[in-house]
């Protein structure tokens, strides 16, 4: 079975594992409801995302 590469594609999956990782993260604040406490706030995906990119070297690999 051959993945399509095309940067379209690529884009598309990209896409998605945000979204998924927002509901993810979203999900794991989540409240059930009748509880009255305030709700959480969420954080910011892109603030979250730029702290990630600091442990990452210039090719982008993991820093250990």
């Amino acid at each position: 079975m051959k993945v399509d590469m095309s940067p379209e594609a690529v884009t598309a999956r990209l896409k998605l594992v945000s979204q998924l990782r927002r509901l993810c993260l979203a999900l794991g604040q989540a409240r059930p409801i009748g509880q009255s406490a305030e709700p959480p706030a969420v954080a910011d995906p892109v603030s979250t995302y730029e702290r990630s990119s600091e442990s990452t070297d210039e090719s982008g690999r993991l820093r250990r």
